[in-house]
């Protein structure tokens, strides 16, 4: 079902979407280095098909409350038209954001993986490998890793495609998502063309990833502790606070400039913390290692 609306989306909107093609332009290597399933043309034919959809969904479901509740002629017409245009809006952005997401969630995952297997390439080497064996041997590893999967690409380009090592890392580094990873690749090439020793390039490389990922471990752990005293002091401390001071004022007077005590201390417990707490959550999963 997904293929047949992709392609619907394709064949009936691409010759049309011409100047939709220059305006979303910048999302091209988003999406080209996000490993998206589709290029760069049939998602924009995406985008535009899903934006159409949501604002036809939002017209009939405007029209709907319209007919069932009695508003006014104004909030009747503005209703529908409202709707129209949010829920175009949304689509349009979230399908122009997607992107993005994606790019910087490939890249995280790119570079937590790449100092493993910049070790595991260093001993291999050690072992009298050469850089291809090398390669080849890390891409035939059975783990699904996103960086193993890279290097599995490497050898299709190089097996199906004909080209060389240098040509096949090359092209790797364009689509890389992670420019660690990208700049790692050009190591490998600019050390084989000039001659060096790969080994020392691949050992010396290990080294700086790992203490590099060592460092960022260390920048981790002391971000999480911030969130976890955000944590006690705006969930725990802030509404214990507020509640025994509006129960307190509440015995002095019923309301706080004209809005109930009662009401008050329900929005600190049913609004405040559940918002809280869930700002509190996206905080720590934006720096959480996904592995």
């Amino acid at each position: 079902l997904k293929r047949a609306y992709w392609r619907f989306a394709y064949f009936r909107l691409g010759p049309h979407m011409g100047r939709l093609y220059k305006i979303l332009a910048s999302l091209e290597p988003q999406i080209r280095k996000g490993g998206g399933r589709l290029n760069f043309h049939a998602s924009v034919c995406v985008i535009a098909l899903t934006t159409i959809v949501a604002a036809v969904v939002g017209l009939i479901v405007g029209i709907l409350l319209s007919l069932l509740i009695h508003f006014p002629i104004a909030e009747s017409i503005g209703l529908p038209i409202g709707l129209f245009l949010a829920a175009g809006l949304a689509a349009f952005g979230i399908g122009a954001l997607r992107p993005r997401f994606a790019l910087g969630a490939r890249k995280r995952q790119l570079d937590e993986e790449l100092a493993f297997v910049a070790s595991r390439m260093a001993v291999l080497s050690a072992s009298g490998m050469t850089p291809e064996k090398v390669i080849r041997e890390v891409a035939s590893d059975d783990s699904n890793d996103l960086i193993i999967q890279e290097f599995r690409k490497i050898v299709r380009d190089m097996n199906l495609l004909g080209m060389d090592l240098t040509q096949a890392l090359v092209a790797a580094r364009k689509r890389s998502a992670s420019e660690e990873f990208a700049q790692f690749l050009d190591g490998i090439v600019s050390t084989s063309n000039s001659g060096a020793d790969i080994q020392q390039y691949l050992v010396k490389q290990s080294k700086t990833l790992m203490n590099d990922k060592r460092l960022k471990t260390k920048q981790f752990s002391e971000t999480l502790g911030i969130i976890a005293e955000m944590y006690t002091t705006i969930l725990v401390v802030m509404p214990l606070i507020l509640i025994i001071l509006f129960a307190v004022m509440g015995v002095i007077s019923g309301s706080l400039g004209g809005i109930s005590i009662s009401l008050l201390i329900q929005l600190v417990v049913y609004v405040m913390v559940p918002i809280g707490g869930a700002v509190i959550m996206v905080m720590a999963d934006g720096i959480m290692p996904k592995r």
